[in-house]
């Protein structure tokens, strides 16, 4: 058994890797318009998988490489909601595309695509902060299964409190963004521990992860929408008044649905 729960993280964590550096890679294919939002995936799965094994004794080292990672996902975040608004209003658009729209739709894909290739240099750092983090894992990993189960569902239960505490802060003040936007994230982050852990947990806890990504979904659709709203009024996007229309009307919250969720980490 102690064989089988360090196996299971160990491919965790190799499978992580793998996703973060072929993420890496086709950032600078300019027809992929998901390689961000794969590379900002991974790099949280990874960060998630750290956060159990931060507690063991001897993980002090990982502390600063897991910083790292975040700073490097944070750096993609305006580029990804950019991402998404374009998609988003691409569709407002529709048949009410405008010459004025289609100028700015044109401009903002070169932004994008240079945006995508500055991170694609940032993420460099990754030829060598992943080995570093694979080594100072090896001796986290050959702990007992007992010693890894008790941590990781120590770490576990400390991010479910927390997200259970901003969800009843929300459901009392639902129209606080703020309060919001903190139980998106905790929701994001339990969600991804659980899948990390895979089969060292339970059915239960599977059920717990699925509930968190629906909670993450439902407010991560009405964070773009809003973001959206205001961007085009800050950015002073020409889009048809046909388009604006349908934004207003809640047209962005149901595409979204249908749209990778982007935001911050």
């Amino acid at each position: 058994m102690s064989a089988s729960a360090r196996r299971i993280l160990k491919r965790r964590l190799a499978r992580y890797g793998r996703d973060i550096l072929l993420a890496r890679q086709q950032l600078g294919a300019a027809d992929n318009g998901e390689a961000l939002h794969r590379l900002r995936i991974g790099l949280r799965q990874l960060r998630s998988l750290l956060r159990g094994l931060m507690a063991l004794p001897g993980a002090t080292a990982l502390t600063p490489m897991s910083a790292q990672l975040r700073q490097l996902a944070c750096a993609g975040n305006d580029w990804r909601d950019r991402e998404v608004r374009l998609a988003l209003l691409q569709q407002a658009a529709g048949e009410a595309d405008s010459q004025a729209f289609a100028a700015w739709r044109r401009r903002e894909v070169t932004a994008l695509q240079a945006g995508r290739l500055d991170l694609q240099q940032q993420a460099k750092v990754l030829d060598r902060l992943l080995p570093a983090l694979r080594r100072a894992c090896v001796p986290l990993l050959a702990r007992r299964n007992r010693r890894l189960r008790r941590t990781l569902r120590r770490a576990l239960l400390q991010t479910r409190r927390r997200y259970r505490r901003a969800r009843r802060d929300w459901q009392r003040q639902p129209d606080d963004a703020l309060l919001a936007h903190r139980l998106r994230l905790l929701a994001k982050r339990l969600r991804y521990q659980i899948e990390a852990g895979g089969k060292l947990l339970g059915k239960r806890w599977q059920r717990r992860a699925q509930r968190a990504r629906d909670w993450q979904q439902r407010l991560g659709d009405e964070r773009d929408r809003q973001l959206l709203l205001q961007s085009i009024a800050r950015d002073r996007i020409p889009l048809p008044a046909a388009a604006q229309r349908w934004l207003e009307q809640g047209g962005a919250a149901q595409a979204g649905e249908r749209l990778p969720a982007a935001g911050v980490s």
